[in-house]
């Protein structure tokens, strides 16, 4: 029989304590703001949610991580939600929320769960509006999520959008040596298969055998065709510049994205981000 593996806390790199603070100081931003509308019930969705503590790599300390932030914003939020998959993570978080009857915790696939159950409860329409933050490991979240967040006018979101594990896994120098699993992967989180025309772009001279010469795009193409997609597909009206965020060595491990559909927002997040930038 099988034992299972020892549960550990999560290890996170200054660049995740530095999105900790962001998301906290904008969510109790947000709830200032909707102080003045008491009619309005405002919820905070953790999705990738963890186990309410990680272990600093830098101080080797232990630090709240985003849900337990969020439980302590003031005002509060009107509900929390938190998902996971891993059942210890989700076990422990429990034990940090104690009998509070305001937090759902589930654990289980969290794009299953915010596309089949949470999302659709939230709209413009409802009178209700939410702070999501999908924060996968990789390439762990599909693209519906985030278009249902879009489209329900009511979402402000913040986005870990994963390269690293993009060139990782699905963009590479020649595409032709892809994994199909890579690709089905990418598919998943971009929503079809156009990151292709982000991705790569044909060199004007060809080779010696008459070949057009595909060009593997930096960075740069990729999230500014993430950044149209949100707003052009998924229906974000304001999404500011992401805020790359590196480890120690100077390389960008993901981008913080943010999107909403309210030009306050736009603003403070803006400032936000060029304060840490």
């Amino acid at each position: 029989m099988s034992e299972t593996a020892p549960f550990k806390f999560d290890e996170v790199g200054v660049w995740s304590e530095l999105k900790l603070e962001i998301v906290e100081k904008y969510g109790a931003a947000y709830t200032r703001a909707f102080a003045r509308h008491p009619g309005l019930k405002k919820y905070y969705v953790d999705s990738f949610s963890g186990a309410g503590t990680h272990i600093s790599k830098s101080t080797k300390k232990m630090i709240d991580g985003s849900p337990v932030r969020a439980l302590r914003i003031s005002p509060p939020f009107d509900g929390f939600y938190f998902i996971d998959l891993n059942h210890q993570k989700t076990a422990h978080l429990k034990t940090l929320c104690g009998a509070r009857n305001d937090v759902h915790i589930e654990t289980g696939d969290a794009s299953n769960y915010l596309i089949e159950q949470l999302l659709p409860t939230i709209s413009y329409a409802k009178f209700n509006r939410a702070l999501c933050l999908f924060d996968p490991y990789g390439l762990h979240l599909h693209w519906r999520a985030m278009e249902l967040a879009g489209k329900s006018g009511a979402v402000d979101m913040f986005l870990n959008f994963p390269v690293m594990d993009m060139n990782r896994n699905a963009i590479w120098r020649d595409p032709s040596a892809v994994p199909q699993d890579g690709i089905d992967r990418m598919n998943n989180f971009w929503g079809d298969e156009s990151w292709r025309e982000a991705a790569y772009a044909e060199h004007p001279q060809t080779d010696l055998f008459g070949a057009s010469q595909i060009i593997k795009q930096g960075n740069d193409a990729i999230v500014q065709a993430f950044r149209d997609r949100l707003k052009n597909v998924a229906g974000f009206k304001y999404v500011p510049e992401p805020l790359p965020m590196r480890n120690s060595i100077n390389a960008v491990v993901y981008y913080l994205f943010f999107a909403s559909q309210k030009p306050v927002a736009d603003k403070i997040i803006k400032d936000l981000f060029t304060k840490y930038q």
